[in-house]
């Protein structure tokens, strides 16, 4: 599973792809990371883990 922020998805599926992983799970978060407050990061974590627990199930 990868973990990418929305700006960059298509660019790790395209990747994972062309690496031979066309199966490979992506799961999205806001961007930016770097610079974002620690609370807002946590929020963004908090709302994807549904999204990361179906992506590690698959």
């Amino acid at each position: 599973m990868v973990l990418a922020t929305l700006p960059f998805a298509h660019l790790a599926t395209a990747s994972a792809r062309n690496l031979g992983l066309p199966d490979a799970r992506v799961v999205s978060v806001p961007h930016p990371l770097g610079g974002t407050d620690e609370a807002t990061v946590a929020a963004w974590a908090d709302a994807a883990v549904d999204d990361i627990i179906e992506a590690l199930e698959r």
